[in-house]
């Protein structure tokens, strides 16, 4: 049973640490300082410290390592960090954590389910050096609000947004972050292998180039029954599980001391079909689908399982799905049960994950009971009538009818 936690993280546990240096480690990296003679050849790494106009000259003429750590203009690792990890000897005996929190909780028929956040954290057994790593949205205000758009017609006509002319603004921006110590609103480690400086490094650098390229925050799965995953999440688990890969494939042996549990929100459906680039109609069935969906969030968010009612009455009014990824957006044709929320084992390489593992706790039934929902009158029948309506062929066929009446009665006549 996961522990218990009296107090909710802020939003600010999520972001980067930005204490001040005190004074005694500024003046200790100061003191290390190269002169000017020995920055050209090394790693542009050290042109921060260099006025524009010099730096120019010394930087082009560096030859940097592609493994070299280096500070970025975006500021992941700043100098000082670079610095701070290159203190991490090659035979530095470090071990690797899985480490997480209590994020949230909800309540489920009247009790509580919680959800966590995750990330990975080192320990330099020789230093006593700590670095943590996780994966977080840049707005912690909702879940909701990550996975649920902003629908924005073009300028004060709202109405054209019925005919399929808008845009949606989505607030799934992700980030990664760095600490230089264990986060205090970190409450479980449980340890998952040992390595050494070099491998530390090296995932470090993996990071700041590979991973921090991921820069959208997706919490949902879409399975198939009986294949396996259609579309990944991108959460702060999958860069826990990504991170073990990435150390599993620099020869780290890995075990987890404890077994690990972590969240999914799984969606099921038979495909998923690319919708970037929709044409009107198109755009104007996935606004249909948000209009539908959202009969129900009052419902949502009082208690998130009730999304399965929404999306089975989805299904029932024959409404297409869609879903936002970073690789772009989906249509997707649902299947019972729908959707369910599972705490599954996390895999430690080179195990492999699978959504439908026997061992796993799910917050609702594997079955969806499919005769006790109904969409909300009158508006979720008339969307329905809506989507039926909204095809060439209904006007074809109606134009063809008008046509036959104006005359078969003449000809009658005649």
């Amino acid at each position: 049973q996961r522990p218990a936690v009296a107090w909710p993280p802020s939003a600010a546990d999520f972001r980067q640490s930005a204490e001040p240096l005190e004074r005694s480690r500024a003046m200790e990296l100061r003191s290390r300082r190269p002169p000017a003679s020995q920055i050209v050849g090394r790693t542009s790494r050290w042109c921060w410290w260099l006025p524009a106009a010099a730096s120019v000259g010394l930087c082009s003429a560096a030859s940097p390592s592609e493994d070299a750590l280096r500070p970025d203009h975006e500021g992941f690792y700043d100098a000082y960090s670079v610095r701070w990890l290159e203190d991490w000897r090659d035979d530095d005996p470090v071990d690797v954590f899985y480490a997480e929190f209590l994020l949230a909780q909800w309540m489920l028929n009247t009790l509580p389910w919680n959800a966590y956040h995750s990330g990975l954290a080192f320990a330099n057994n020789r230093s006593g050096e700590r670095a943590l790593f996780d994966f977080a949205p840049e707005d912690t205000s909702s879940v909701m609000a990550i996975v649920v758009p902003q629908v924005i017609p073009p300028g004060d006509a709202q109405w054209k947004a019925f005919l399929g002319d808008y845009e949606l603004e989505w607030r799934d921006k992700a980030q990664m972050n760095f600490f230089r110590h264990w986060p205090e609103t970190y409450t479980n480690f449980v340890r998952v292998g040992r390595l050494n400086g070099a491998v530390f490094r090296r995932f470090a650098r993996w990071v700041q180039v590979e991973y921090r390229k991921r820069e959208s925050f997706t919490p949902i799965e879409v399975v198939a029954p009986g294949q396996g995953n259609l579309l990944r999440s991108q959460m702060c688990h999958d860069f826990s599980s990504n991170g073990l890969w990435a150390l599993h494939r620099d020869g780290v042996k890995l075990q987890a001391e404890d077994l690990i549990f972590r969240d999914h929100v799984l969606f099921y459906a038979t495909s998923v079909r690319p919708s970037q680039g929709l044409p009107a109609r198109a755009k104007r069935r996935r606004l249909r689908f948000l209009r539908a969906l959202d009969l129900f969030m009052h419902r949502i968010r009082d208690e998130f399982t009730y999304v399965r009612v929404g999306l089975l009455s989805v299904w029932k009014l024959g409404l297409p799905a869609f879903m936002h990824t970073a690789e772009g957006d989906f249509e997707l044709s649902l299947v019972p049960p729908f959707v369910n929320y599972c705490y599954l084992p996390l895999a430690i390489p080179p195990e492999a994950y699978s959504p439908f593992a026997s061992t796993k706790l799910c917050a609702l039934a594997m079955e969806a009971n499919l005769s006790n929902t109904t969409a909300p009158l009158p508006w979720g029948p008339l969307i329905a009538t809506e989507d039926r309506l909204d095809r060439t062929d209904v006007f074809v066929a109606m134009l063809l009818v008008a046509l036959a009446a104006a005359f078969v009665p003449a000809a009658a006549a005649a």
